[in-house]
């Protein structure tokens, strides 16, 4: 958990001054993790896919300054569970004015709360992507929530664009959302667009971390689509599964095969040439995590959690809003039997 300025940064591993820009850059893996990875995933890192600012107060209104460094984006408005307002957040520091709209409803008790889940006078803002740094938090009685306001499990993924929710229409529709969602579950999302290639330093930093209770790893469409070789995919991915395993030899870890994608219609993406098929990676997958020596290592195809490409976007890759719910609902169940 990183406390700054009074509110609990969630999803945020660093915080980082930009010469030349206010306030400071929430940044998803720390900068010794950032700087022995590939270029295209530390500019991912930077991005604030499922981060939140988190805080509780005596319901009086809050201002956040915020500016968004890359392009615009959004910033969702959370008491608890509850969805309360949607902001615009540009490049020029931009002060959001919270409030509850509804004043005297959501304290009352009999508003209640899923066991496990968030209390509802934690405010969250949720955002929805870009480059975000925070200037300043001003309001009265401002503290960072407590554990026991908090939902008492925390899920930890890591994959592609997909995982990162890339073309979900707001944030809270990508799959680790929704699956969190369900299993009453704090997501940490180390999705990484286009750079998901299992590199050793991101599995030591998993690894290393201690704070999660199941994770999932979705490799690799990025690897495939990429022209690694399947030879080659098959030490990556094992040598990524088995740095994090050995650490956390008590926590199940689950190891999602590649969602239905173009290549099991026989398409290529243009200007790619893949070495492999998308059934020898999640044939390589499934091996990995059957290994006996892994107990804690569970396998499921992504077909089985996205069930047919018409829950993908137009580029038979990304799934949309309604694949990205059928995938949370189904991983949700199969991690609910391993917790």
């Amino acid at each position: 958990m990183m406390i700054y300025q009074n509110v609990e940064l969630h999803n945020v591993a660093e915080v980082v001054s930009i010469p030349g820009k206010a306030g400071v850059l929430l940044q998803r893996i720390p900068k010794e993790v950032l700087v022995q990875v590939r270029e295209a995933a530390q500019a991912e890192y930077k991005q604030s896919a499922c981060c939140e600012i988190r805080f509780v107060n005596d319901w009086k209104p809050v201002k956040v300054t915020l500016s968004s460094c890359s392009d615009s984006t959004r910033a969702y408005l959370y008491f608890g569970d509850f969805a309360a307002g949607t902001y615009l957040i540009g490049k020029e520091p931009t002060t959001l004015e919270l409030s509850v709209p509804l004043p005297g409803f959501l304290p009352l008790e009999r508003v209640g709360r899923a066991a496990g889940s968030f209390a509802p006078q934690v405010w969250r803002l949720l955002f929805q992507g870009g480059e975000i740094h925070l200037i300043h938090v001003d309001g009265d009685s401002v503290r960072p929530p407590r554990k026991d306001e908090l939902p008492s499990l925390r899920y930890l993924a890591y994959g592609t664009s997909i995982t990162q929710g890339i073309a979900a229409s707001h944030p809270a529709l990508a799959y680790v959302k929704q699956a969190g969602w369900r299993l009453h579950a704090d997501v940490i999302n180390l999705g990484a667009s286009g750079a998901a290639y299992c590199e050793p330093a991101i599995a030591d930093y998993i690894a290393d971390c201690d704070d999660w209770d199941i994770a999932s790893l979705s490799v690799s469409a990025n690897m495939l689509n990429q022209g690694v070789s399947a030879a080659h995919f098959e030490e990556r991915a094992g040598d990524f599964v088995r740095r994090i395993a050995a650490q956390h030899s008590s926590k199940p870890i689950v190891c999602i095969g590649l969602f239905p994608i173009f290549y099991d219609l026989g398409l290529c993406w243009p200007d790619r040439n893949s070495s492999a098929t998308a059934d020898e990676y999640r044939a390589i997958l499934q091996s990995i995590a059957e290994d006996s020596v892994l107990k804690n290592v569970h396998y499921i195809d992504g077909r089985e959690l996205l069930k047919s490409t018409y829950g993908l976007s137009h580029d038979l890759l990304h799934p949309g809003d309604h694949g990205m719910i059928e995938i949370g609902e189904n991983l949700a169940k199969f991690m609910k039997v391993l917790l």
